[in-house]
């Protein structure tokens, strides 16, 4: 067989074995991770009403009404992830396809590794990385983001301006990492053409051209802002509320206002920490890849997911973010990239160095095996922190929710004429019912208990459905009639059901 040919085969291989590995964690249980549950029951929100936009809170809107379709034609959540199956399989086929054709592209002898193998251990590395296969077993919008953001970087390498402006413009309403995407590219544009204008180059149209990749996300973003100013009172009000957010979650300050150590660990936290977590010792050759990247896959290529990164970083340092592991899915790709041309660096150099001492023969030889035995190490170490990882992820998952789906099982016996008040996403989407019995407002704004009230009077009973603590000071509003995953003797922990009767309700009994 061809070497083409093998590494094709090689690759599908791998692809299906890591698809049937993350289609097992799916049928083991409920996706663990809550803010899949979240998304899922904004995209079942804005069903029931189309014009709350502040249903979509701090997120941006796409991945919400992506979903939209998919509920009213009786989809789930679980389609979502079988979705990201799918999508975690196509974007290491992106990898191969796009690092072998810019390999060639640079002309047979440019690198003595062949296109197709650095190709291969690229798509493989991006393929088995531990935390893009976590997120391709859930329902979270980062598989998808990912594919997104790779399309962005190709196109705008390639200057096909109007590809570029129809992904970015998915792109900065999926996730905010696109808008630093959209800066970047606008920086290189503006460079470009005022280069040719020094130069005494008249502007061409492809330059003309160009700036619809700009403008076009640029006016997405200003019209979903334009469209939630009157829910945040500010234009970009949503940006402060991911700030406050944040902040509050970590209970802390960002890290300029702390040490020097913790403020460079910041810095360094999501370009070296996280991926050599990720990588392992593979990580190391990832600075030998780095200009061999730029020379082949293109600089503008690697400055749109550098953009990405960069973005990650300082929201991290400035506590605008939690800093999980899953916002680094979208680089995944190009620190993949990096490690396989790294390897194949090092293999050169090595050919380099041995041609000196031997014959070109011998010296390319042992440059090969050296690079395929770096790759095959890096592998097989990756391959085992992806086992150890996926195990505990399994785990999660086969634990599930207990408490949440015990809730879920009982709001399934409340009579269908009763309006269910929750504000847990998990216990809605766990409890299997039509999105149109549930009402989701907050349980902890005050002004939510007449709504209840109302509910309760005009329908004789409505029940509330939420964490037990949000419950305090309420009690006398009706009785608890279940609850579940309580530590202890404390009544405020877990979560509860309290059945609100109304004078029709209190008269039934």
């Amino acid at each position: 067989m061809r070497p083409r040919a093998v590494c094709t085969a090689a690759l599908a291989i791998v692809l299906a074995a890591l698809a049937g590995w993350r289609a097992s964690c799916v049928l083991a249980g409920p996706d663990v991770d809550t803010d899949a549950y979240a998304h899922h029951m904004i995209a079942r929100a804005i069903l029931g009403d189309p014009g709350d936009l502040a249903v979509h809170w701090v997120w941006l809107p796409l991945f919400h009404y992506l979903q939209v379709p998919l509920i009213a034609l009786g989809g789930t959540m679980n389609d979502v992830r079988w979705a990201n199956i799918a999508a975690s399989a196509a974007l290491p086929v992106m990898v191969f396809l796009y690092v072998r054709r810019t390999i060639a592209r640079c002309g047979p002898g440019h690198a003595s590794t062949s296109a197709d193998s650095t190709a291969l251990f690229a798509s493989i590395l991006a393929a088995s990385c531990p935390i893009a296969m976590q997120m391709g077993t859930t329902a979270q919008p980062e598989p998808l983001f990912a594919i997104t953001m790779f399309c962005v970087a190709a196109a705008f390498q390639a200057e096909r301006y109007g590809m570029t402006a129809a992904w970015l413009t998915a792109g900065v309403l999926l996730r905010y990492e696109a808008w630093a995407a959209l800066v970047a590219i606008s920086a290189i544009i503006f460079f470009s053409a005022s280069r040719d204008r020094l130069s005494a180059t008249p502007a061409t149209r492809v330059t003309r051209r160009a700036w619809l990749a700009v403008a076009a996300p640029t006016a997405l973003i200003l019209a979903w802002s334009a469209l939630r100013r009157p829910v945040d009172g500010s234009w970009f009000g949503f940006l402060s509320q991911t700030h406050s957010f944040a902040n509050d979650a970590m209970r802390g300050k960002s890290a300029i206002d702390r040490t020097m150590p913790g403020v460079l660990a910041d810095i360094l936290h999501y370009p070296l920490f996280v991926p050599a977590r990720l990588f392992g010792p593979a990580i190391a050759l990832a600075p030998f890849g780095i200009g061999r990247t730029v020379r082949e896959q293109g600089g503008r290529f690697v400055s749109v997911l550098l953009a990405c990164l960069v973005f990650v970083s300082v929201s991290w340092i400035t506590r605008s973010s939690l800093g999980l592991d899953r916002h680094f899915v979208v680089v995944v790709p190009l620190y993949a990239i990096f490690v396989a041309q790294g390897a194949a660096a090092v293999g050169d150099a090595v050919t380099a160095w041995m041609t000196r001492l031997s014959t070109i023969a011998l010296a390319m030889s042992s440059g090969r095996w050296l690079a395929a035995a770096l790759a095959v190490g890096s592998l097989a170490w990756v391959g085992v922190a992806l086992d150890r990882w996926m195990t505990d992820w399994r785990a999660s998952i086969e634990r599930g929710w207990p408490e949440r789906v015990a809730v879920g099982a009982y709001l399934r016996s409340v009579p269908e004429e009763n309006t269910i008040f929750c504000d847990e996403a998990t216990v809605e989407i766990l409890s299997g019912l039509d999105r149109r019995r549930f009402d989701r407002h907050w349980m902890d704004d005050p002004q939510t208990w007449p709504i209840v009230q109302e509910s309760a009077t005009r329908r004789g009973v409505a029940y509330v459905a939420t964490w037990s603590r949000k419950l305090r000071g309420h009690e006398g509003a009706g009785s608890i009639v279940f609850r579940s995953g309580q530590s202890g003797l404390d009544p405020s922990s877990g979560l509860a059901v309290l059945r609100v009767a109304g004078e029709v309700g209190r008269a039934s009994r």
